[in-house]
């Protein structure tokens, strides 16, 4: 961090002369040149960019370059929107609508600053060396803390945890069990002391069957700060690993982490990844869980690493590793708020202990399955970030250097994001429905001003966020949670010690279709936000010298309906009814079946069953049909992979492909000992390699107006779909009180 420092400090006085372009005495045509010059020059860097390698020298360059065109294209839409452009002569609704406005875009710029504070230089660690025969080795409590998930959610975990490549006698896997604690057991209600008792047995016969540990604790208090505290107590590991429960984590997980602590005595921490197999509720609802880069990939794989750069890398609640000394000097686990994690780690740092970030994927886990899942995460997320500012202001800490003290405040105040999106929505209907004049311009300056600043920030998150986000997706997830997560913050505001910690709920099934509960809200925004398009086609014919003014607000209330009717497609939750997550494989195997063998390559797998590809182009049409009644008549068949284990299977179901070239296979594992269900898991969830080459499958960029079509073309398919599902129930509601009506009336006649 001593030598980052002055990089990142010469990083800011660059930017200083930014403030001589804004306030040049130049034309309006002047500047608007100069202004659409940079961003064409901009755009180009971009696409040599995109030709460069990622470890060129001239990226840092690039980058340089990129922060200061693009913030000099900021500043100069800003001076103009501040001395320009605020509608204080139109009376004191449309001046307070206004300023509104002016402070929601001051908060996006603030937050266009701040990305380009955190990415100017991410710090990209390699693992170090690990010789496993070293007797000096750290020893390392595995630590795996459950509440009320499903025994079968923690299994595969724990399978993986035990056998990862480490000195058996030199690590311990750890059972936290929450849902088995004495408080639990005693409930008053015997129903539920009942589940309690058979939950802690189901979970101990567990712990003794896979070579792991059980514990848990009298009472459920300081939720899971308080059960990892708990287990600190009875531990002595010099190292701890957190693990959420569905966690599963890679063989490799200690070899590439324990090394760093043994290079840096002051190193608190080390976080990795969260890496997901399963879709969260945008990616399942909308169909796009296979082509679009995962939505936390943009904080784990851009931004965590530049928070290493800047120090201020911070522990994620799992996945990561801790230094024990340095968790009993700060007093265990931090429980003030309700996101412990980051809270320990200021803890830490105020203490003068260090942070680092290792991006290689080494868990596989689940993502909430419906929306009020993934709300309660998020939620949970932005009241602890603010309650940490408001309870533990960085500001006052000590140890702390500048950059990281912002860095928290950010942390914070990114959460705002919800609170800004909600007020989006409605500038379009305050113009177009109330009049209400929220900005004193003309076509012709927003373009000249506001067109540079916009597709400056368009191209600035594609050089940055090409490989792992699409443009106009983080609308979408910011739609989603806007409502709520907005409701959140203003409680923290209110009471910054009210709110309690909530479990994410996982592993959910989900049998049939449904609207989600929370779904309200959105179907208002929607009809606001169509009622001023509506009201926008009207003003247009009224006032023809506006047309410019209109077509502006009517293109971005057009651009709220898509992201309103894609957030509609995330609130009509499909079906999900498999038990347990599944990976990607990419595995050449041996299918035997009836004595005959058939070459053959795994597609996915997880801990129960494996999908198998079978080709059969190269037979000729009558053995391709016996093949295919030998296929269509088995029940069970074996499995050699190419290291030479057996595992036997049973077949569930059967999937032809084209001209029945091609059989899908989907597959139950019939195992015939522990150790054939451990290589399943290995197999599935075990090489940090292959699920990187996962990841790498979904970063596929996407160009701004391909995204942009995209994202329109399923706006309408799936929130179409919503809106049907509604208006069936309605006609449902409608006729079947028309028919009580008339069965009523008949029954009146006849009495």
């Amino acid at each position: 961090m001593a030598s980052a420092w002055p990089s990142g400090f010469w990083w800011l006085l660059s930017l200083l002369p930014l403030a001589i372009f804004v306030s040049l005495p130049l034309s309006e045509e002047g500047q608007t040149t100069i202004a659409f010059a940079l961003l064409g020059a901009l755009s180009l860097s971009y696409f040599w960019r995109l030709r460069l390698p990622k470890d060129s020298v001239l990226l840092p360059w690039l980058r340089l370059f990129l922060v200061f065109t693009s913030l000099a294209l900021a500043l100069r839409y800003f001076y103009w929107r501040a001395t320009e452009t605020l509608p204080f002569g139109y009376g004191l609704a449309s001046s307070l609508a206004g300023l509104l406005l002016f402070a929601v875009e001051i908060y996006g710029f603030v937050t266009f600053v701040f990305g380009h504070f955190i990415n100017a230089q991410p710090l990209q660690r390699t693992p170090l060396p690990c010789d496993l025969a070293d007797p000096a080795l750290p020893t390392v409590d595995v630590f795996v803390p459950t509440y009320n998930e499903d025994p079968s959610v923690l299994r595969p975990t724990i399978l993986a945890a035990t056998q990862m490549l480490y000195p058996k006698d030199r690590f311990t896997v750890w059972i936290l069990d929450d849902g088995g604690t004495e408080q639990k057991c005693k409930d008053k209600d015997p129903v539920k002391a009942a589940a309690a008792h058979r939950r802690a047995r189901e979970l101990q016969d567990m712990a003794a069957e896979l070579g792991a540990r059980y514990l848990t604790r009298a009472r459920n208090e300081h939720a899971k700060a308080g059960n990892l505290n708990h287990a600190l107590t009875k531990t002595s590991g010099t190292l701890v690993l957190v693990l959420d429960c569905d966690h599963i984590p890679t063989r490799d997980f200690l070899v590439n982490t324990v090394p760093f602590f043994r290079n840096d005595p002051k190193l608190f921490l080390l976080q990795t990844p969260h890496n997901f197999v399963t879709p969260d509720p945008v990616e399942r609802n909308l169909k796009i869980f296979r082509e679009t880069p995962a939505e936390n990939e943009l904080f784990y794989t851009v931004m965590q690493p530049g928070l290493d750069f800047w120090g201020t890398s911070f522990f994620c609640g799992s996945a990561a590793v801790l230094r024990r000394e340095a968790l009993d000097r700060v007093g265990g686990i931090a429980g003030q708020t309700i996101t412990e994690d980051a809270e320990t780690t200021l803890d830490a740092i105020g203490l003068g202990y260090r942070t680092a970030y290792l991006n290689r994927p080494m868990v596989s886990g689940l993502q909430p399955e419906t929306y009020s899942g993934l709300i309660v995460q998020r939620v949970r997320w932005g009241q602890g970030m603010l309650q940490i500012f408001l309870l533990k202001n960085p500001w006052l800490q000590k140890n702390l250097h500048f950059v990281q003290r912002l860095l928290y405040t950010n942390f914070a105040t990114y959460w705002g994001f919800a609170v800004a999106r909600l007020l989006l929505f409605f500038a379009p209907p305050a113009y177009l429905i109330f009049g209400l004049d929220l900005c004193d311009t003309t076509a012709g300056q927003l373009l000249a001003y506001a067109g540079p600043y916009y597709l400056a920030s368009l191209v600035s998150t594609q050089f940055y966020y090409r490989e792992v986000r699409w443009p106009f997706i983080s609308q979408v997830y910011e739609t989603i949670q806007s409502i709520y997560v907005t409701q959140g913050i203003f409680r923290v505001l209110r009471r910054p010690r009210s709110p309690s910690f909530q479990v994410t709920p996982k592993g959910e099934r989900l049998d049939s279709h449904f609207i989600s509960s929370l779904s309200r809200p959105f179907y208002l925004l929607l009809a606001i936000t169509t009622a001023s398009l509506v009201a926008g086609v009207w003003r247009w014919q009224a006032s023809p010298s506006m047309h410019g003014a209109i077509a502006f607000v009517m293109i971005w209330a057009t651009l709220d309906l898509l992201f309103l009717l894609a957030a509609l497609g995330v609130l009509y939750e499909k079906p999900q009814r498999r038990s347990e997550p599944r990976a990607w494989l990419d595995e050449e195997l041996v299918l035997w079946v009836e004595g005959r063998p058939f070459r053959a390559r795994a597609s996915d797998g997880s801990r129960l069953g494996i999908g198998v590809d079978i080709g059969f182009s190269e037979l000729d049409a009558a053995t391709r049909q016996r093949a295919l009644d030998l296929f269509h008549k088995a029940a069970i068949v074996t499995l050699r992979f190419a290291d030479g284990k057996v595992l036997q299977a049973r077949i569930e179901n059967r999937q032809w492909g084209p001209r029945q070239q091609h059989l899908h296979l989907g597959l139950a594992y019939r195992f015939a000992n522990i150790q054939d269900e451990r290589y399943a898991v290995d197999l599935a969830f075990g090489d940090s390699a292959r699920l990187q080459e996962n990841l790498d499958r979904r970063h596929q960029g996407k160009s701004i107006l391909g995204a942009l079509a995209h994202i329109a073309v399923l706006a309408v398919i799936e929130g179409s779909k919503n809106l049907w599902w509604q208006l069936r129930n309605l006609w449902d509601l409608a006729y079947g009180a028309m028919g009580r009506t008339l069965r009523h009336g008949k029954t009146k006649e006849l009495t």
